[in-house]
């Protein structure tokens, strides 16, 4: 070979996968994220409030909730169906976890004064009940699009009380569990 050819050969081994790379990054996109809810991005600080339960017999918690990731959700007391439907597939979505359910917590911000009544209480043993009518938590959570209410969608929040994911109202449990279960995996704390 020509020292010209060798050359010539030389730079192609530079430059030919600088310009592969930057066709296949402009031309050929790469996929969407794995995560099966929708990033909440910035992540929104949740404060660190009392948070007065509506049950009987219960302190406020306060710190309680630090340290553990949430499963949280805004609803009446009355807990209707949709409301029944988000407990159902928060508690569903814990238990996949397996040995790792007991880094999550399920919380419920009750965004007017019912108590909720002992039969949902037995049946969703485990989730935290929170009066948050006045809370500023309650601002804090940002609406799914074309919800008044604020009550169709589920959160995840991390161990510092940042909340950093939202779910339908009706998710696929299983592909929920996973991003709880990729997430804690990523992180040893909680």
């Amino acid at each position: 070979m020509s020292q010209r050819a060798k050359f010539l050969l030389l730079i192609a081994l530079f430059i030919v996968p600088t310009v592969a790379s930057f066709v296949v990054f402009y031309f050929f996109p790469p996929s969407k994220t794995s995560n099966y809810g929708t990033l909440i991005t910035p992540v929104i600080a949740l404060p660190e409030i009392a948070l007065p339960s509506p049950v009987a017999n219960t302190e406020p918690r306060t710190s309680g909730l630090r340290g553990k990731w949430l499963v949280i959700t805004r609803d009446s007391g009355n807990c209707e169906l949709a409301c029944q439907k988000k407990l159902y597939a928060m508690r569903q979505a814990r238990l996949i976890l397996g040995r790792e359910q007991d880094r999550v917590l399920r919380v419920v911000l009750l965004d007017d004064d019912v108590r909720p009544s002992p039969l949902l209480q037995t049946e969703f043993d485990g989730t935290i009940w929170v009066s948050a009518k006045s809370s500023a938590w309650l601002a804090l959570l940002p609406a799914a699009p074309g919800d008044s209410s604020g009550r169709a969608a589920i959160y995840a929040a991390d161990t510092m009380g940042n909340l950093f994911m939202r779910y339908a109202p009706e998710p696929d449990i299983k592909k929920m569990s996973n991003d709880l279960q990729r997430v804690l995996k990523a992180s040893q704390i909680g």
